[in-house]
């Protein structure tokens, strides 16, 4: 890595955060396929598309970052884009079945 050696806790965080977003937006994205095919609505496959190309920013980002490409500030961003793309697919599975 480009700043010195990442620990076997920043490894097990970025792992974990990696799967925990992957989960989440494919329950997002699944729900939206259930709610596209009950209310025949488009833009909800929309909104999942969305979401899926948000958590794929992010699992880039974390596969960048543990690669040593990034500089470690990048870090607090990441954690960031995790909480928000969390809230959107909260925010989504409401919107959907509410």
């Amino acid at each position: 890595p480009l700043f010195g050696g990442i620990s076997r806790r920043e490894i097990f965080i970025e792992r974990f955060a990696n799967a925990f977003i992957i989960t989440i937006s494919l329950g997002t994205v699944t729900a939206s396929l259930i709610s596209s095919v009950y209310t025949g609505t488009v833009l909800h496959i929309l909104l999942g598309v969305c979401v899926s190309l948000f958590a794929a920013t992010q699992v880039r980002l974390v596969n960048w970052y543990r690669l040593g490409d990034l500089e470690p500030h990048f870090k607090y961003m990441i954690f960031a884009l995790g909480f928000a793309i969390t809230l959107l697919c909260i925010t989504a599975n409401l919107y959907f079945f509410l």
